[in-house]
């Protein structure tokens, strides 16, 4: 039953982030799903100048964090960087276990005249906590007790659905904000 419910809650997120480039994890980050020479998505928006995609998106960010000074650093008029925490925001198997996930990411927006290109996105950490234990992890790499990687050192796939839910919630980030950059509610209010 939990299953059908997180499927029927992610097949919106999976339908609208098909309507244009996403991203896709592989054992070196996060790389464009149309094109794995890029790491990074482009979004066109037609009759907008940099500035008013800068500032539309600023917008945005700073209304969906609590305290946004502490997640977005700028370059004023050229790029926005968040660095941000999600948290219980993937679901990843542990033995037996199926716990929440924390996930620190990096995220930049650049902007050109019409365009919005989205840097990929970074996976700093993951981490959550069962029963008394603190548990880590990262998407290839790293070592020591309690600690889970998404891809071995060899870039061999460990954890699928780590992977699958990381893709998820990325991609649902990517495209609220797309929505939100575009959406004409901003301007009429």
């Amino acid at each position: 039953m939990k299953k059908i419910l997180m499927l029927l809650i992610c097949i919106p997120f999976y339908a609208f982030s098909q309507s244009h480039d996403g991203f896709k994890l592989t054992s070196q980050g996060f790389i464009s799903s149309s094109d794995s020479t890029k790491n990074y998505i482009v979004v066109e928006v037609p009759g907008k100048s940099q500035a008013e995609l800068y500032k539309k998106t600023m917008l945005y960010l700073s209304g969906i964090y609590v305290s946004p000074k502490e997640v977005l650093s700028t370059v004023e008029g050229e790029a926005i960087t968040v660095n941000a925490i999600a948290e219980k925001a993937v679901k990843m198997k542990v033995l037996y276990l199926n716990p929440s996930w924390d996930v620190n990411y990096t995220i930049t927006f650049q902007f050109k005249e019409g365009k919005v290109r989205i840097l990929q996105p970074s996976i700093n950490s993951l981490a959550t906590r069962t029963g008394d234990i603190y548990r880590t992890a990262h998407i290839s790499g790293g070592s020591g007790p309690n600690h889970k990687e998404i891809y071995n050192r060899k870039g061999e796939l460990k954890q699928k659905d780590g992977r699958e839910n990381l893709e998820l919630m990325i991609n649902a980030y990517v495209d609220a904000a797309v929505k939100g950059i575009t959406s004409s509610k901003q301007d009429n209010w």
